[in-house]
């Protein structure tokens, strides 16, 4: 118990507390677990994804809902609207993948091989670049998906991943869920499963 008080702000306190037998302030204690808890996310905070090599650093800067204060009582994170939303579990599985990098695109499976660098994250239909931006936005390998789902871009800027994910409305989420298959696995090594995912999917729109 006295170690895991040691890297709190107010440890030598709670320590002290617990040698002489006092009661602990537990909401003192419960801000100062939360503020430890979130350092990951503080470390990530205003780092460029395409520069540093962390999944924690992606996932903050282009996909993490905005924190409550260390002092508020309730979760720290809000959930998505999507997960608030009547969508298929298929759905929500297929975006929350994408936000988690729970994919197989190549910008994130290079960084898992036998000498994870940069050289190793390139998009395999283009060969160029090495981020989710470029897939979505530039790789000429996707550039007729990007005409196909044109409305998904209608109202959303250049690289804003963010923006593209986090669309309040349920239509254009379940156009994006198919649209994630078909870029999960390869707009041309699409397999007997994906393809009936995304046709139950639009059927299911229709």
């Amino acid at each position: 118990m006295k170690n895991a008080f040691g890297d709190l702000q107010n440890g030598t306190v709670y320590r002290s507390d617990l040698l002489q037998c006092r009661k602990l302030n537990i909401s003192n204690l419960r801000i100062d677990s939360r503020f430890r808890h979130q350092a990951v996310w503080r470390e990530a905070h205003g780092q460029d994804p395409c520069s540093r090599l962390k999944k924690s650093v992606a996932y903050y800067n282009w996909f993490a809902l905005p924190e409550r204060p260390v002092s508020d009582a309730r979760a720290p994170f809000v959930l998505p609207e999507y997960l608030k939303m009547a969508l298929s579990k298929s759905v929500m599985r297929n975006v929350a993948r994408f936000r988690i990098r729970g994919h197989g695109l190549k910008c994130g499976t290079g960084l898992y091989g036998k000498s994870p660098d940069r050289s190793a994250r390139v998009c395999n239909l283009c060969e160029n670049g090495d981020s989710r931006e470029t897939r979505f936005f530039s790789c000429i390998g996707t550039e007729h998906l990007r005409h196909q789902f044109i409305h998904l871009f209608d109202n959303i800027s250049e690289g804003d991943i963010k923006g593209f994910v986090f669309q309040h409305n349920s239509n254009l989420l379940v156009q994006l869920s198919i649209f994630l298959i078909y870029l999960f696995v390869g707009t041309y090594r699409l397999s007997s499963h994906a393809r009936l995912e995304a046709f139950v999917i639009q059927t299911k729109l229709n």
